[in-house]
């Protein structure tokens, strides 16, 4: 979308209906010292239904010394019947930056949701910064899990400690970094956006 010396502001665009049952979807992103990676999806992606049929999604990074990137994720649609695992690799140089915004729904409308096994694993330096797995079922909430609600909406944002003075839904993380995350019965409905505001300025402001 547009670009300078030092870094580049880059569309995410699918190029067919995604994700089907028996999808492998796999996406590299390097981001080179003192560069900054800007994406920007253009949808959402929807999972459809697959009678159970699993599908993948593995996004790697690779972050640079001195490196950012700022990647605010769309909404990823769990239809009923979809089985899905998305992972989530990224490896970050010690004084690399990054803000990422996630969002699951379970389900279209009318719907309560296939399978979805979302893992995630940050690794700052040498040293593992977050590691999670979230492994649900719409048709089967679990108290204590996600319950009754249909979305799950996070934003993490690692290499720098923000100010969270004011925030809420908000754990600090073995390192540098912060997550936040809200539950919600509807996409519409997300209510991290201030947080997201709050830490882009913060994480861009930094030198």
């Amino acid at each position: 979308m547009s670009r300078t010396p030092c870094g580049a502001r880059v569309a995410l665009v699918a190029g067919r209906a995604l994700v089907l049952g028996g999808d492998a979807v796999s996406l590299q992103i390097e981001v080179g010292a003192g560069c900054t990676l800007e994406l920007v999806e253009v949808g959402g992606t929807v999972a459809y239904d697959a009678d159970g049929q699993g599908s993948s999604w593995v996004t790697t990074v690779g972050l640079g010394p001195g490196s950012t990137l700022i990647w605010r994720g769309l909404e990823t649609v769990i239809s009923d019947g979809a089985n899905l695992h998305r992972r989530t690799d990224i490896r970050m140089a010690n004084d690399a930056r990054a803000l990422i915004r996630e969002v699951v729904v379970l389900g279209r409308s009318g719907e309560r949701g296939g399978q979805l096994l979302l893992e995630t694993s940050v690794t700052f330096g040498e040293s593992p910064l977050l590691v999670e797995s979230l492994d649900v079922r719409g048709d089967r909430p679990q108290p204590g899990i996600l319950s009754d609600h249909r979305v799950l909406e996070s934003v993490l944002i690692a290499g720098i400690d923000p100010d969270l003075t004011d925030e809420k839904h908000t754990m600090e993380l073995a390192g540098p970094g912060a997550l936040a995350r809200s539950l919600g019965s509807a996409a519409h409905g997300l209510s991290l956006e201030e947080t997201w505001n709050s830490w882009h300025t913060q994480l861009t402001r930094r030198p």
